[in-house]
């Protein structure tokens, strides 16, 4: 991978942040680390980064957005007009800003752990989609109890529907296809790994999010978890590839 000049990244990075603030997207906290986090994972992965980085927090925004009022009826709006906070940005890009600097000071492990990052990052934006999504069509909505599926109500934790299903799909598999045509991953392989990896973390979280487990975490850890399991699976996959 060509790694283009960190500054250019950096100010890509600043001028994200930017936009954060201009739209309402988050505090000024959450773009100051949003800064850092694009920072941490420009310098590990060079300016490609951006563009799915860019693909999650823009798409995020607007999915957030979308069909408001019909969220609000249902109980499922983001809190404080789904302006983002630090806590937020920590825990969707927490785990992908870590990665970053692992690949800064490790670059022969650099493709794997843009995979990795590429898989997080696509979790957290499968996660997003499901939840944005879901409440705006009209269906059927379930959640696990145990291994069972009952029927539930939009906006419950852990509840799922058939539009929110395939949001989430569609948003893992968008945000590798970009890494992907960046060079960001290498190839449609590692593509394909990062999109399920984060598609079935948001499955499991979903399976946790109504246990006492998930009450435990709250909305905070099961975002990491979401965040955290991608990675961990994409590795995972890549590491066994490599025996």
């Amino acid at each position: 991978m060509i790694l283009a000049p960190p500054l250019a990244g950096l100010l890509l990075a600043a001028a994200g942040a930017i936009v954060v603030l201009v739209t309402g997207q988050g505090t000024w906290a959450s773009a100051l680390v949003g800064f850092a986090t694009a920072g941490f994972l420009v310098l590990g992965f060079g300016v490609p980064v951006m563009a799915p980085l860019a693909t999650f927090v823009l798409g995020a925004g607007i999915l957030t957005r979308v069909g408001r009022r019909i969220k609000e009826r249902s109980h499922s709006a983001e809190a404080n007009r789904g302006r983002r906070s630090a806590s937020q940005v920590v825990a969707k890009l927490g785990i992908p800003a870590l990665l970053g600097i692992a690949a800064a000071l490790s670059r022969e492990n650099e493709g794997w752990l843009a995979a990795a990052a590429t898989a997080s990052m696509a979790g957290a934006f499968a996660d997003t989609a499901a939840t944005e999504i879901g409440p705006l069509c009209r269906g059927p909505v379930v959640r696990w109890s145990g291994f069972r599926l009952s029927r539930v109500s939009h906006g419950s934790v852990g509840g799922m529907s058939v539009a929110g299903v395939a949001g989430g799909a569609a948003a893992a598999a968008s945000l590798a296809a970009v890494a992907l045509a960046v060079g960001l991953v290498r190839t449609p392989w590692d593509a394909a790994v990062a999109a399920i990896a984060g598609f079935a973390a948001t499955g499991f979280e979903s399976w946790v999010a109504p246990t006492s487990v998930g009450d435990r975490l709250g909305h905070w850890g099961r975002n990491v978890l979401v965040s955290t399991l991608s990675a961990a699976i994409s590795a995972g996959i890549a590491w066994g590839g490599t025996r």
